[in-house]
């Protein structure tokens, strides 16, 4: 990344500390759908292909969604209560969320992740007023709106946002994949800047988004399978 990620008035610390995989969201308990693929058969070679498959599709979808709900969070900021721009509310947002995610499991991770980041938003912030309406709207949101919501509180932009939202999915693969597969830690790094042409551009489409008929839906059915075998089983390190 060449130029200046953070403009006036945005917190690149808060950015940093939404990226830290020891947040206490909960995260740290997610593989981001690897452990399931990975007992289905996934070896080493598969793990980067699987996390540009990730990017390009539940990833694009999610993070469009955080850039949505930071933008109804910034109306929440600015005291308004009703939109006129065409950006959806949270209850909409999420019911749009659900639609595209036929997965019960897929579904069922994120509101735990959402939920985790909530109460951290809350614990943070808590007196701002996009956070105690999504609570109040939505009190089991998913992640990328709570992770939204959280962003536009703690002072991130829709740009640092974006790329988080994608940053964080990528790390979360190859942070399982370390403790799931015999990858040198090295070499797990190295995908993550492998990554970073497409994380950006991901990251940029996501801003032209403006209602929710931008909320793209793309299907990846093997991960929606997996997830789904993944709740049957009893030995995992992984709660998804």
């Amino acid at each position: 990344m060449t130029e200046d990620c953070f403009g006036a008035g945005e917190s690149a610390i808060a950015a940093f500390l939404l990226a830290d995989s020891r947040l206490p969201s909960g995260a740290y308990s997610h593989s981001a759908g690897l452990e399931p693929a990975v007992m289905a058969g996934l070896g080493v070679d598969g793990v980067y292909p699987y996390l540009l498959s990730r990017l390009q599709s539940v990833v694009r979808m999610e993070t469009v969604a955080a850039v949505l709900a930071h933008r109804r969070a910034r109306a929440w900021a600015g005291g308004q209560t009703v939109q006129d721009d065409g950006v959806p509310g949270f209850a909409a947002l999420e019911a749009a969320l659900d639609a595209r995610t036929p997965s019960a499991a897929q579904r069922d991770a994120s509101r735990r992740l959402g939920r985790g980041m909530l109460r951290l938003a809350a614990t943070l912030k808590p007196a701002d007023a996009a956070v105690a309406a999504l609570k109040a709207e939505v009190p089991r949101p998913t992640r990328p709106v709570a992770l939204g919501v959280a962003a536009r509180a703690l002072g991130v932009g829709e740009l640092q946002l974006a790329r988080l939202a994608c940053y964080d999915d990528a790390q979360s693969v190859v942070a399982a994949a370390l403790k799931l597969l015999p990858i040198d830690p090295m070499t797990a790094t190295g995908w993550i800047l492998a990554a970073e042409e497409k994380i950006n551009a991901v990251a940029a489409d996501a801003l032209h988004a403006r209602s929710l008929e931008d909320l793209p839906a793309l299907s990846a059915p093997w991960m929606e399978h997996w997830a789904e075998d993944h709740t049957e089983r009893t030995r995992r390190l992984f709660v998804a």
